[in-house]
């Protein structure tokens, strides 16, 4: 690459392959553009936060995640996938409930026939089920997410994948 002036700045996006609670790949990670980053330096007065994209494998969920003091804003970009939401909050000193898979809200989303936006608290424990082979969900998040961030937590939820194999089947979701 040509030098370029120093008013282009560019930042090589670092793929990180994700896993759940047990260890197992389920999808990766690029985060494309974080207030923290090199490429900022000179705009952090803007409100601006942080943007990635995730992937999800299929039949692969990739969750719960619980971040208690943030707000994330997903929309699939490829695939298919669903969102799904456990609405009561569990505390980091209570990650031995069970949870009701009826209580489960699940919302499927696509870059085809369900383009949707949601918005939400990042504080009610989630994650995304992958439906097609693959499936990209960008992600802005806010605030952004940093090395030092203690208060971010995962809920291992047995059954959860067979659960939404079937609900995917149930309702005829492809």
């Amino acid at each position: 690459m040509n030098k370029l002036p120093d008013w282009i700045k560019i930042k090589k996006c670092k793929k990180v392959y994700t896993k759940d609670i047990s260890g197992k790949e389920n999808g990766f990670l690029i985060d494309i553009l974080n207030r923290n980053d090199d490429i900022f330096k000179g705009r952090e007065d803007e409100s601006f936060q942080q943007i990635y994209y995730s992937s999800v494998y299929k039949n692969m969920f990739k969750g719960f995640h619980i971040h208690p003091y943030k707000y994330d804003t997903v929309t699939c970009i490829f695939g298919l996938a669903l969102l799904v939401f456990y609405p009561h909050l569990i505390s980091k000193n209570n990650l031995n409930t069970i949870i009701d898979f009826n209580d489960l809200i699940i919302i499927p989303i696509d870059n085809q026939n369900n383009i949707l936006t949601i918005s939400f608290p990042s504080k009610y424990p989630h994650g995304y089920f992958g439906v097609s082979d693959i499936s990209y969900l960008l992600n802005y998040r806010n605030p952004a997410w940093n090395p030092q961030d203690l208060f971010q937590y995962d809920y291992k939820c047995e059954g959860i994948e067979t659960f939404l194999e079937s609900w995917v089947i149930n309702n005829a979701i492809s």
